[in-house]
């Protein structure tokens, strides 16, 4: 099922860069930026039972940063999902176990890729859509 207007999200744990885009051209722009906290390294004494790792904290920003993004994705469009590391991949689990518990029916598509230029993403996303990227010529 294809579906006339088609989201792009490039995700990071950083930000997320979300575009939608129809017969029109690139109708919706939207920047989020994360408030998880990066991971770091401690050179302190490692988790134990009685002193935990915390991940749970960074992993309840991420849950956040996760809802924040999936609210800028509208439910009747197809999503084309790219990003670099794990978080493209959990992002995409949360959003198919959503789709699946509201009887939601959309392609949700996964593309692995380092940070890329809003123009790239939007070449990306037509082609997720069956459009050609457009190609502009020296002159």
């Amino acid at each position: 099922m294809t579906t006339p207007r088609t989201t792009g999200v490039w995700i990071s744990a950083s930000s997320a860069t979300v575009l939608r885009w129809g017969a029109d051209g690139v109708t919706t722009r939207e920047q989020i930026d994360s408030q998880v906290p990066g991971r770091h390294r401690s050179t302190g004494r490692p988790p134990t039972e009685d002193h935990p790792a915390g991940e749970g904290h960074r992993d309840e920003h991420m849950r956040a940063f996760f809802a924040q993004v999936g609210s800028a994705v509208p439910a009747n469009d197809d999503v084309l999902l790219v990003g670099d590391g794990e978080v493209v991949e959990h992002f995409a689990g949360q959003m198919r176990d959503h789709d699946r518990d509201g009887g939601v029916d959309r392609r949700i598509a996964v593309e692995k890729s380092g940070p890329m230029t809003e123009p790239q993403l939007l070449a990306r996303i037509r082609i997720f859509a069956g459009l050609p990227p457009r190609r502009t010529l020296p002159s």
